[in-house]
C-alpha cells in the first residue's frame, strides 16, 4: 500500500507528477520496522510483537501508531495481533508555494478517486483523508451555494415584480434591475478591489453577496416607497424630500453595519477577518451606489399605472395575494380591511401592550439562558457537503482518533549533570502522561528514557554518545533530535517526543485538554517546551472564541450605541434602539455565535429615527397617531424587505452544507426578529416611554387642521 501511494501520479499543467516528487518526510518507519520484525519472528526468539508495545533485537517500539481496533474479539487488546479494524499510514508533505500546493492537491485528489473506485485489492479497501481533498469538497459546496444564489435572485425578482405591481410594466424591469444592480455592483466592485490588491479569498466570502443583496434591496424598498408617497412634488423637490426622509436612517444602518463588520476585521481567524473586510467594503459601496445609481433610476424610470390602488394603507401581504387570488377570497378581504390605524389601536391597547411585554421578556430570558449554555465547538463534517464521499473517510478517521490522539512536544534537553533539572524535566513529562485521558508512560515515545536506560552503567553520562545511540537504532535521520556536534562534543540539544492520549468525542473537549497541557508545560519555562497538535489552530479558536466574541460584541454594541445616539439625538429613540440591539445580540448569539449580529437592526433604526423626527415636526399628535404616522412611512417597506430576505435565503436550505444552512437559518431568524422588533416591540416601547403632551390652549378647529396636515405628510396609499 505504501509503495502504491508513493508511485501514484497525476497530471498537472501537462506534466506528470509523482508523490515521490513532493518534499515529504517518512513518518511510517515504525510500521516498516514491524513489517521486518514480523518476517524475522520465525527465526529469532527475542522478537515479541505483542500489542501495544513490541520488542525486537533489544529495542522497543509502539505499535498503536498504525494499528487500531486490535483484538476486539478478546477481553483485552494486549498480546499478539490477531484481528484489527484499521491499519493507517501517515504522510506529511511540505507545500510552501502555490505550484507545490497544486501538485499536492492533484496527488491527493487522485488518491481520493482511487479510494472511491475500491479496486485496489480483493482483500482490503482503503480510504484517505487529506486537507487538500477537504478544501476541494468545501469548494464544491461553495459552487452549489453560488448556483442556488442565482435561484434566490430569480425568486426575489418575482417577488419584487409583485410588490411593484402599482408601477407600469415598462418601468418595472428597470426599477428591479436598479434595485438589484446596486448591491450586485457593490459586491462585484468589492471583489475586484480585493483581487486588485492580491487579498486572499476564502469560501466564507461567498456569503457576502447574500448579505449585501439583502441590505441593498431593503434600502431600495424604502427609497421607492418614500418616492411614491411624495408624488405631488416636482422631481427635484421630490428627491430632496426622499433623501431628507430616508437618507439619515439609511446612513445609520450603513454606518453601523460598516462599523460592526470593520470591528470583525480584527478577528483572530483569518477567514472570518477576510469575510468581515469584504462585507464591510461591499456595504459601504452599496450605500453609495443606492444614491448614485438607484436614485437616478427612480427619477428617470418611475411611472405608476393609470389605475391607482385603493386609498388604504395595507400590509404588504395584500400585494402577494393579489398575484395569486381574486379579491373575493377571505384572506384578501381580511388584508384589504386591515390598516395601520387599526393595527396601531390593537397593538397599543392594554391587552396588546401586555402581550408584547410578556413576549419580549420571554425572548430576553431565552436569550440569556442560551448564552449561558453556549459551548463553542467545531466539526469538520459541517464544512463540506453531506453527500461527499469524504464523510465515510472522516467517520473512520474519527474512530482512529478515538484511540490515538498524539500530542507532539519539542523541548530543550535537560542537563544530565544537573539532577534537579533532570528530575524537573521528567516531572513535567509525567504530569502530562498521568493527566486525564492519556495512556501513561507505556505509550510515550520519549527517546531520552531509552538513552538513559542504555547508559545507566556509565558513571559520567553525557550526550556525547548520542550520535552513536541514534545510528544504532537507525533514527538519526528521523528528525527526533536536533543537536550541534563540535569535535565530538554535543550541545544545544532539542528533542521531539510524543505523548499519546485518547481522543475526545468533541473538539471542545480536545481543546480544553490541550489548554490544560499547555498550562502544565508553562510551569517549566527552563525547557522552553512548545506543543504541537495537527488541529491546534482550531483548538486555539475554540479556546479564545468566547472571550473574543464577548469583546467583539461589547465593542460593536458600544460603537453602534454611540452611532445611534449621535444620529438620533433623542434619549427615548436612542434608548429604544439600543435596547432592541441588545436583545437581538443576546438572542442571536445563543443560536449562531459565529455570525455578525449587525444586519438585523435596520428596521429598528428606521422606526426610531422617524420617531425622533415626528417628535419635532408632529408635536400635536398623540401616541397612537404618531406611531401610525411612523408605520405608514416605513411599515410597508419593512415588510417587503423582510419577505425579500426570506425569499432570497430560502434556496440555501437545499445546500447540503451544514454551515451554509445554519447561516441561512440565522439570516431568516434575523429578518423575522428584526421585523418583529420594527413593527411590534419598538412601537410599544416608544409608546410607553413617550410623555403625554399637555393640552393646548389653541382653538380646537385650528388644532384639528394642523393635526390633519401632520398626518397627511405621509399619504395613506
Amino acid at each position: 500500500m505504501d509503495e502504491f501511494v508513493r508511485n501514484t501520479s497525476a497530471v498537472v499543467d501537462g506534466k506528470v507528477v509523482h508523490f515521490n516528487d513532493l518534499r515529504s518526510i517518512d513518518i511510517n518507519y515504525l510500521f516498516h520496522w514491524y513489517k521486518y520484525a514480523y518476517s524475522w519472528s520465525d527465526y529469532f526468539a527475542d522478537v515479541n510483537l505483542s500489542f501495544p508495545i513490541g520488542e525486537a533485537m533489544g529495542h522497543k517500539f509502539f505499535l498503536g501508531t498504525h494499528f487500531f481496533g486490535v483484538n476486539k474479539h478478546k477481553d483485552s487488546e494486549r498480546g499478539p495481533i490477531e484481528q484489527m479494524e484499521f491499519v493507517t499510514l501517515w504522510y506529511m508533505s511540505q507545500a510552501s508555494d502555490y505550484a507545490t500546493r497544486q501538485r499536492l492537491q492533484a496527488i491527493q485528489m487522485r488518491l481520493f478517486e482511487l479510494s472511491r473506485a475500491d479496486n485496489f485489492s480483493d482483500l482490503i479497501s482503503f480510504d484517505m483523508y487529506g486537507d487538500q481533498v477537504a478544501n476541494a469538497e468545501m469548494l464544491r459546496g461553495t459552487f452549489q451555494t453560488v448556483n442556488l444564489f442565482v435561484v434566490g435572485l430569480i425568486l426575489m425578482v418575482g417577488f419584487m415584480a409583485i410588490a411593484f405591481s402599482h408601477i407600469s410594466l415598462r418601468s418595472q424591469p428597470l426599477l428591479i434591475l436598479g434595485a438589484i444592480g446596486s448591491p450586485a455592483l457593490a459586491t462585484a466592485a468589492c471583489f475586484a478591489i480585493l483581487g486588485w490588491v492580491d487579498f486572499p479569498l476564502n469560501s466564507i466570502m461567498c456569503i457576502t453577496p447574500f448579505l449585501v443583496m439583502g441590505i441593498g434591496v431593503d434600502d431600495a424598498f424604502l427609497l421607492l416607497h418614500s418616492w411614491r408617497n411624495h408624488g405631488n412634488l416636482p422631481a427635484k423637490e421630490r428627491m430632496r424630500a426622499v433623501v431628507h426622509e430616508i437618507g439619515p436612517s439609511m446612513a445609520i444602518t450603513s454606518a453601523t453595519n460598516t462599523l460592526a463588520f470593520g470591528i470583525g476585521i480584527t478577528s483572530p481567524t483569518p477567514q472570518m477577518s477576510g469575510f468581515c473586510l469584504c462585507t464591510c467594503i461591499a456595504i459601504f459601496l452599496d450605500f453609495l451606489f443606492e444614491f448614485l445609481i438607484f436614485c437616478p433610476v427612480i427619477v428617470l424610470c418611475y411611472k405608476e399605472k393609470k389605475e391607482k390602488s385603493p386609498q388604504r394603507d395595507r400590509l404588504v401581504l395584500l400585494y402577494i395575494w393579489r398575484g395569486c387570488f381574486s379579491f373575493s377570497t377571505p384572506a384578501v378581504f381580511f388584508f384589504s380591511v386591515l390598516s395601520w390605524e387599526k393595527f396601531t389601536d390593537v397593538l397599543l391597547s392594554p391587552y396588546g401592550r401586555f402581550i408584547v411585554i410578556v413576549s419580549t421578556v420571554a425572548i430576553y430570558i431565552s436569550a440569556f439562558v442560551g448564552i449561558s449554555q453556549m459551548r463553542p465547538s467545531f466539526d469538520p463534517s459541517k464544512t463540506f457537503p453531506s453527500d461527499s464521499d469524504l464523510m465515510i473517510s472522516l467517520r473512520k478517521f474519527e474512530k482512529v482518533q478515538s484511540e490515538y490522539s498524539p500530542v507532539n512536544f519539542i523541548s530543550r534537553m535537560p542537563s544530565l549533570k544537573d539532577s534537579a533539572e533532570e528530575s524537573a524535566f521528567f516531572e513535567m513529562v509525567e504530569r502530562v502522561e498521568y493527566s486525564d485521558g492519556c495512556y501513561g508512560p507505556e505509550r510515550t515515545q520519549l527517546m531520552l528514557r531509552d538513552f538513559i536506560d542504555v547508559h545507566t552503567s556509565n558513571v559520567t553520562l553525557s550526550y556525547d554518545s548520542l550520535p552513536q545511540f541514534l545510528n544504532e537504532r537507525q533514527i538519526k535521520d528521523k528528525a527526533i533530535v536536533h543537536y550541534e556536534d563540535k569535535n565530538g562534543s554535543v550541545s544545544n540539544i532539542w528533542i521531539n517526543y510524543i505523548i499519546i492520549c485518547r481522543g475526545r468525542p468533541s473538539f471542545f473537549e480536545r481543546a480544553m485538554k490541550i489548554d490544560s497541557i499547555r498550562k502544565i508545560i508553562d510551569e517549566y519555562p527552563v525547557f522552553q517546551t512548545s506543543l504541537f497538535d495537527y488541529d491546534s489552530t482550531i483548538y486555539d479558536l475554540i479556546i479564545a472564541v468566547k472571550d473574543e466574541l464577548t469583546k467583539a460584541v461589547a465593542i460593536t454594541f458600544a460603537c453602534m450605541t454611540a452611532a445611534c445616539a449621535f444620529m438620533i439625538p433623542s434619549f427615548t429613540g436612542a434608548s429604544v434602539a439600543t435596547l432592541s440591539i441588545m436583545c437581538l445580540f443576546s438572542f442571536l448569539t445563543s443560536f449562531a455565535p459565529f455570525l455578525p449580529k449587525c444586519v438585523m437592526k435596520g428596521c429598528n433604526a428606521h422606526v426610531c429615527y422617524h420617531y425622533h423626527t415626528s417628535m419635532r415636526e408632529c408635536v400635536l399628535l398623540n401616541v397612537n397617531e404618531r406611531i401610525t404616522k411612523i408605520l405608514r412611512a416605513v411599515g410597508r417597506p419593512i415588510f417587503e424587505a423582510s419577505l425579500s430576505t426570506l425569499i432570497c435565503m430560502s434556496p440555501l436550505f437545499f445546500v447540503p452544507v451544514y454551515i451554509i444552512v445554519a447561516f441561512a437559518k440565522t439570516v431568516c431568524l434575523v429578518a423575522t426578529l428584526g421585523l418583529l422588533h420594527g413593527v411590534v416591540i419598538i412601537p410599544v416601547c416608544l409608546a410607553i416611554m413617550t410623555r403625554q403632551r399637555k393640552p393646548s390652549r389653541r382653538p380646537e378647529d385650528l388644532l384639528g387642521e394642523q393635526k390633519e396636515n401632520m398626518l397627511g405628510d405621509v399619504p395613506r396609499s
